[in-house]
């Protein structure tokens, strides 16, 4: 769980923010879980801890969501690793479940979900062996989520608005909660 940022519009740390009683990453954490992402990890912040995961100190911190990516990535080593920023409030497990399922019939390519056809980076699965490639970009200077998608062969996975819905602001938070599930 992606958890490195400022969180400079929430002006909290949003993985610690209250949703309906439980902390939005644990929300989020729940997610990962149902849907068969296990260990799950929090890749930079401090909220880790908090939320009973471990903390994975980001390699770049400070320097965007790619140096989150590849110090996921590196950290696995091996295997698929799903990618989940700390803030999709509404994700399912269901949801992650069917990206590691796309992902499992060519674990060579990530899965990325899409949203209208396009590719939302921020949630996805990805093959761990690629974390060195993403390094080497970031090295390069690209800071760029979407970069990733260069150089690792990908597929799309539709899922529904809700998985997809980011709460960057407390306003979005509420918003979000009051809607629910599409």
């Amino acid at each position: 769980m992606l958890c490195g940022g400022r969180s400079s519009r929430f002006g909290t740390d949003k993985a610690l923010a209250d949703a309906g009683g439980v902390p939005v990453g644990a929300r989020v954490i729940g997610a990962l879980r149902d849907g068969g992402a296990e260990p799950v990890v929090a890749i930079g912040g401090t909220a880790g801890p908090q939320l009973g995961i471990p903390t994975i100190d980001d390699l770049r911190p400070g320097e965007g969501p790619l140096p989150g990516l590849a110090t996921a990535l590196l950290w696995a080593k091996t295997g698929l690793v799903v990618v989940a920023p700390c803030d999709h409030v509404l994700l399912r497990g269901d949801d992650v479940r069917s990206l590691i399922d796309a992902a499992m019939a060519n674990p060579e390519r990530a899965a990325v979900a899409t949203r209208n056809g396009e590719p939302q980076v921020s949630l996805a699965v990805w093959p761990a062996v690629r974390g060195r490639a993403l390094l080497r970009l970031v090295d390069e200077g690209v800071r760029a989520f979407r970069a990733a998608l260069d150089i690792i062969d990908w597929v799309g996975v539709p899922l529904p608005d809700s998985a997809l819905a980011d709460a960057d602001t407390p306003e979005d938070l509420t918003r979000l909660l009051a809607k629910g599930t599409d």
